[in-house]
């Protein structure tokens, strides 16, 4: 342990109450800048003295998965720890191990068969799905009555997860709850059905609301920047508002989109991207192909160029995709192609069938994750401010029309907003390439 005259780390109030919380299940958060990274590095942290204390620590995907890995060199080396850059593992002297992975996929959860933990920590929990949480959960175990047999999690309100999360919760998160509990107060279910303390298999759950104002480590300037977020994103992620939902035209509204008569001049423009969306389908009910052109210019406006649209088979996919890259690079020899990045190896093959059928063409790969709404915010935000703009062209209407309509019911065409979420993110520096080249495939670190 380090000298007890060194303070490494102070919990705020709201963060103690958490880290202090007997409950068998605690959610932790529900706004931005409550501290909930900062608490779940610092959380196995009370254990590590016990050798055989094992906690894990995950987060949806890995790009996410850095940061956390970032805070915990900050501070875990104090305590003597060593971490394994392969497995993501911090060993501490004691022999206590706390793992930090990801788990991308519902199939991702096999990988922890047969394994033991004390305490599992979700990190963002509406980015995971309620079967990947159940799953996870039973791996919970232990027979040594100093060690916690816990699940923790923080998250904000929003992402793929928020209906399931908000439910499990919902006597702390939901204002309408007939039986409303107090933040920190212990309930106890068993399976989804609340019961009595002490009815068999009971187990308890809390949660333990945290927001802006509880942290005094925030800066103005992440609060600025929460205040331009779209009316939606920012009642979540500011007010930790669980029944905001977008209206249409609450993200989009073409009367107030920054309009352009013709795209800037390649002088003008510091980089230009073309992010698709495959289907493969000429069905006329099926899903589109799209090949959304952007551009972002040296005094950072972000300009929507060009929209390609259609339904095709994937042989015409893939000609149409060859065709219109082409004249992408004619016109600006810059322009990098985006496709999407499908899991497993089939995915990465098709990114590289991509990439060496095209020669001369610059392919990268994203892979696709998250909420779309919750992806679309930047650009929602962007438009609101006037620092993003569409070219005027008579594809515009249709793309106009999906964004108004956005979020839909379930079945409403998205193909259109994913990518202008993907081209916002790239030329911003959101999102990273996958597979840069054919013969360059990173290797993930963890």
């Amino acid at each position: 342990m380090p000298p007890t005259s060194t303070t490494l780390w102070a919990p705020t109030e709201r963060q103690a109450a958490f880290l202090s919380s007997p409950a068998d299940e605690a959610l932790y958060g529900g706004a931005a800048g409550g501290g909930k990274s900062a608490a779940v590095v610092a959380l196995p942290l009370r254990w590590v003295d016990n050798g055989g204390f094992n906690a894990l620590v995950l987060r949806r995907d890995t790009t996410q998965l850095r940061d956390l890995i970032a805070k915990t060199e900050a501070l875990y080396p104090a305590f003597g720890a060593k971490l394994n850059l392969t497995t993501g593992t911090w060993k501490f002297p004691s022999g206590a191990r706390v793992w930090f992975t990801h788990c991308e996929h519902e199939t991702d959860v096999q990988r922890f068969d047969g394994q033991e933990f004390h305490c599992v920590v979700f990190d963002e929990l509406t980015h995971f799905t309620e079967k990947q949480y159940r799953a996870i959960r039973a791996r919970i175990r232990g027979t040594d009555p100093t060690l916690p047999r816990y699940t923790r999690a923080t998250t904000n309100p929003g992402g793929p997860g928020h209906e399931w999360v908000f439910k499990r919760f919902a006597a702390w998160l939901d204002p309408k709850h007939p039986r409303p509990s107090e933040s920190g107060r212990l309930r106890w279910y068993a399976g989804d059905d609340e019961v009595p303390r002490g009815s068999p298999d009971a187990l308890s759950r809390t949660f333990v609301p945290a927001k802006l104002d509880d942290n005094p480590h925030v800066t103005s300037e992440y609060r600025a920047n929460l205040v331009q977020l779209d009316a939606h994103r920012r009642a979540q992620l500011l007010s930790g508002d669980w029944l905001a939902k977008p209206a249409p035209k609450d993200l989009w509204d073409r009367a107030k989109v920054r309009h352009l008569e013709h795209a800037p001049s390649n002088l003008d423009v510091r980089a230009r991207v073309r992010c698709w969306d495959f289907a493969a389908s000429e069905a006329s009910d099926a899903d589109w192909t799209v090949g959304t052109l952007a551009s972002v210019t040296h005094a950072g406006l972000v300009v929507i160029e060009h929209v390609h649209r259609f339904r095709g088979v994937p042989a015409k996919v893939r000609s149409e995709f060859s065709r219109i890259a082409k004249a992408d690079k004619e016109h600006d020899a810059r322009t990098v192609q985006w496709i999407p990045q499908d899991p497993a190896q089939a995915g990465k093959d098709q990114v590289l069938s991509y990439q060496t059928g095209n020669p001369g063409i610059t392919v990268r790969a994203r892979p696709p994750s998250g909420d779309k709404i919750v992806r679309f915010g930047p650009a929602s935000a962007r438009a609101a401010a006037g620092n993003l703009a569409v070219v005027r062209g008579p594809w515009l209407d249709a793309l106009h029309d999906e964004l108004e309509a956005a979020p839909g019911p379930k079945g409403t065409k998205d193909d259109q907003l994913d990518t202008v979420s993907d081209c916002v993110a790239v030329l911003t520096g959101a999102v990273p390439a996958s597979l840069e080249a054919p013969r360059s495939l990173p290797k993930p670190r963890l």
